[in-house]
Formats: C-alpha cells, sequence, structure tokens
C-alpha cells in the first residue's frame, strides 16, 4: 500500500507549468448600420456598412497593445466573399486596440450575412478573428444570379455571379404581379422564369430598372438540375405550366451553363381527401408561359445576348437544316443555320444545335436542306472560353413547325 502511494505522490508532483495566455485572442465587431431584419431585409443595393472593432485579450478586456491590420470579408449564402487569401474587401487599420466607425463597403449581398474580420496577413499576426452580428437582406432573385456585372467582359459567358453560393430564391422581382413559372420539364430537371402575370392571357418576361441592362427577357431564366425526375418539396412530380413558389440550392457552372444543383422546390402543400397530399391540385397552366424570345443573327456578334436568354424559350424563324455531321451521330446534334432568307450552312459557324432525340418523333436526315417555318427550345450553351455551342431543347412535337 505505501509503495502504490509513493507512486502516487510522486505523480501528482509532475506538473508543467506554462506561461498564461497574452495578446489579443479575438475581435468584438460592433454594427453602428442598419442591420435589416427578417421580415424587412436590406436592399442589396446598400452598399456600406458601419463597424466599431475592439481587439480582446485573454480576460476580455481591450487589448491596448494591438495594433495590427485587419482584412475583412462578407460571409453570406454560404461562403466568404472574396475568398480567404485573395484581397479583402477592406482592411482596418486598429490603434491600441481599436479602430470606430469604420465604413465597409459591400458587394451586392443577399440573405443573412455578417462581416468577418481577420488578423492573418500581419507581420506578427495573432490569427484572432470576429464576426458582427447578422445583417439582413433579401434572398436573391433569378436576375440576381444570371446578371453578370459586365456584359463586355471575357468571362461573362463562364461566369455567375453567384457561382458557388447556396441560394435560396423565394419571389419574383416583378412584386405582387411577379410568378415563377415552370417553362420546361425534362428527364434531370427543369426550367424556370420569372415572369409578370395579369388576370388574363400568358404571362410575360419584363425589363426591370434595377437589373442592368433593361433589356426584355433579359437573365430571368434558371436552369435546375435535379439529377433525375423533378419532384418539390411535397414529392409531386414538377409540371410544365406549373406556378411555384421558389427553388433552393447550390449555384455552380456546367461549361458555361448556370445550374442550381441538389436542389428543394417549394410550392404550397395542398391536401386532398384524408389529408394526403394532393399532387393534381397544382397550379398549372401550359398557355400562361411566356411567348419565346426571337433569335435574330445580332446574337451572334453580340452574344451576350444568349447569355441573357440562356435557359428561356428561343424561337428561331426560317432556320435552313444543314447536312448531319460527326455531333449528331456522337451527340445526336443536328444544326440549323437561322441566316434571314434560309441559311446557306456552308462553312457557317453562326449555328444553332437542335436535340429532339427521345422528345420529339422526328428524323433530321429527312429535313436537310430545307427551310422550316419555325423552331422553339429551351436555350442551353456549351461556352468553354472560345468555343461556343448554341443548344435548342424542343419541348414536344409542337416546337416544331416543318412545313
Amino acid at each position: 500500500m505505501i509503495k502504490y502511494a509513493a507512486i502516487a505522490l510522486a505523480l501528482s508532483a509532475c506538473v508543467d507549468t506554462r506561461e498564461p495566455l497574452m495578446g489579443t485572442q479575438s475581435l468584438r465587431i460592433e454594427l453602428k448600420s442598419s442591420p435589416g431584419t427578417e421580415e424587412a431585409p436590406l436592399d442589396p443595393a446598400t452598399s456600406a456598412a458601419i463597424i466599431d472593432v475592439t481587439a480582446l485579450g485573454p480576460d476580455g478586456e481591450v487589448d491596448t497593445t494591438f495594433n495590427n491590420d485587419l482584412q475583412v470579408y462578407v460571409n453570406f449564402l454560404g461562403t466568404l466573399t472574396p475568398y480567404l487569401g485573395g484581397a479583402p474587401l477592406a482592411t482596418v487599420k486598429m490603434s491600441a486596440g481599436q479602430a470606430t466607425n469604420q465604413m465597409i463597403m459591400l458587394p451586392r449581398v443577399y440573405g443573412a450575412a455578417t462581416l468577418w474580420l481577420d488578423d492573418g496577413k500581419d507581420e506578427n499576426a495573432t490569427y484572432a478573428s470576429g464576426a458582427s452580428p447578422v445583417i439582413w437582406y433579401r434572398n436573391p432573385y433569378i436576375a440576381d444570379i444570371q446578371t453578370p456585372s459586365d456584359e463586355m467582359a471575357l468571362d461573362v459567358l463562364e461566369n455567375s455571379p453567384l457561382v458557388n453560393k447556396q441560394v435560396t430564391v423565394s419571389g419574383s422581382r416583378n412584386g405582387a404581379m411577379g410568378k415563377l413559372i415552370v417553362t420546361s420539364v425534362f428527364a434531370q430537371g427543369y426550367t424556370v422564369s420569372d415572369v409578370l402575370c395579369d388576370a388574363t392571357g400568358p404571362c410575360k418576361v419584363t425589363s426591370n430598372p434595377n437589373v442592368k441592362p433593361t433589356a426584355a427577357e433579359g437573365y430571368d431564366h434558371k436552369m435546375v438540375f435535379s439529377f433525375s425526375a423533378a419532384r418539390d418539396e411535397n414529392g409531386c412530380l414538377v409540371q410544365e405550366g406549373q406556378f411555384i413558389d421558389g427553388f433552393a440550392g447550390g449555384i455552380s457552372e456546367f461549361n458555361g451553363l448556370t445550374e442550381v444543383g441538389f436542389p428543394q422546390t417549394f410550392v404550397e402543400a395542398t391536401k386532398g381527401q384524408g389529408g394526403n397530399r394532393n399532387c393534381d391540385a397544382a397550379t398549372v397552366d401550359p398557355s400562361r408561359i411566356p411567348a419565346p424570345a426571337e433569335l435574330d443573327a445580332t446574337w451572334f456578334t453580340n452574344k451576350y445576348m444568349f447569355e441573357r436568354n440562356e435557359a428561356g424559350l428561343v424561337a428561331v424563324t426560317n432556320p435552313k437544316v444543314c447536312n448531319l455531321d460527326a455531333d449528331y451521330a456522337t451527340y445526336k446534334q443536328w444544326k440549323i443555320d437561322p441566316a434571314a432568307v434560309g441559311g446557306d450552312c456552308m462553312g457557317n459557324k453562326n449555328v444553332i444545335n437542335l436535340i429532339t432525340n427521345g422528345v420529339v418523333p422526328t428524323d433530321p436526315a429527312t429535313l436537310v436542306g430545307k427551310t422550316l417555318p419555325r423552331v422553339v427550345g429551351v436555350l442551353r450553351p456549351v461556352n468553354i472560353k472560345s468555343f461556343n455551342v448554341w443548344i435548342l431543347y424542343p419541348r414536344d412535337a409542337a416546337d416544331l413547325t416543318l412545313q
């Protein structure tokens, strides 16, 4: 017994005394400008936030020895903007552990956002960090996902301003009369447009002065990729001509096509007899789908016009059917030349590809050389640097006027 007591005593004597924590351990961020609320969010055009910053030591008091520069980022829709390692939104110079009335200019921000400050680049960095209280902005509209910051940019066809963000679209940019309507349904997803509706007749895709450029049919369409047959949050199949309340998912670029992946589609739950879900009660009216945008030859010169209409319905009048080539053998894509008076297809790169296989029962080999009165389809691009292919996906036989 004495032996074991001696061992216990020896072990208890092995105490490692370390130096106490010193210096700045965290940053306190106080918001001086309006944070908005979830019920009354700020407009994303609100471009500045005002903050006070305090460096806190291990005792929770101001560390007056802290004079480092802090990097500022904004966290919204699931990621930091910009990413860590890149140039921050701003730099805050601390003096005696404090900085007051710092105005931070923000990009367009959506949803619940926080400012993130980090001491990670100073020569004597402490790696202390801190986040502001939540600042509430409205959720993005479809146009906010699609509209580039600069239509003349070299990467305009390949980038979304919200790529890699987790978005929730919960309404129309057209206000109370606006709707989100499903314009096509395919085996692995659907397309939806933000439209303005009145009491009767088809809905319209409209321009909006708050989103530049103010062109009709501009950036109001979205491809929602569900990997399999698209269903809403109640398990009902999404239908062409259906009004939905919104959708959520991750934004990615697939060869120039902006997609919503791993989506959730929101609709008002409808109940049938016995309280069971009633999928047949969805608001479906294909006649309210907006008219397609009319393609003209200037789109090939001003390629941002294709971007404006990406995932939207596009119509081509009087195109000539070109000879079938390797693209048809490999991808089942056949080409039409949309030149004003029937194309000639001779070395002309300004062609539109069609994919009808499995959707529209037609044999394009029987149409080669003919001028078709009208073709309608959903526009999906393949844009990889200077390689641009424009593809229309007709939804059914009614989208192809063959004679």
